[in-house]
């Protein structure tokens, strides 16, 4: 994939738009939530696959103010809105749920410095990295099967 974004044109189509970030409106049974993530897949029904998912709700305290204060629902713009913001990472959204989708902005650049693998790119140490096998596994399991058979034969 180039670091070049696709034109969005009335044509484009959601399987253009695989490793854009968006910002999906759902819906709610209190409130709507706002979704900005990378869009990894997508099915017929609109069940969508996000990764690097941040989840934006108002909060309740928050809506009940702007619901007592202006019972018609017109907003005059002298409240005070707070908002939630959480780190979900990797969600399945289900279609049924999404009212808008929006693009943030078009993939960053192409697929290997995303996931860091350029030349020379070093391991981080941390939680969850290991250092790659010097010797892969399947060649570690056939070197100790044929000692424990050479161990068993008794030569004359």
């Amino acid at each position: 994939m180039s670091s070049i974004a696709t034109p969005i044109t009335k044509s484009t189509k959601l399987s253009n738009l695989i490793n854009y970030r968006l910002r999906i409106i759902s819906k709610d049974s209190r409130n709507n939530r706002n979704y900005i993530g990378t869009l990894l897949a997508f099915d017929n029904h609109l069940n969508l696959v996000l990764s690097d998912v941040e989840e934006i709700r108002i909060t309740n305290k928050s809506l009940q103010q702007l619901r007592s204060a202006n019972p018609s629902g017109d907003s005059d713009g002298k409240s005070n809105v707070t908002y939630d913001k959480r780190s979900l990472g990797l969600i399945i959204l289900r279609g049924e749920q999404i009212v808008s989708l929006s693009i943030e902005s078009p993939p960053s650049t192409d697929l290997k410095s995303r996931l860091g693998l350029n030349r020379g790119a070093k391991l981080k140490k941390g939680k969850g990295v290991i250092k790659p096998l010097k010797t892969p596994v399947s060649v570690k399991s056939k070197v100790a099967a044929s000692t424990t058979t050479n161990k068993g034969t008794i030569s004359k």
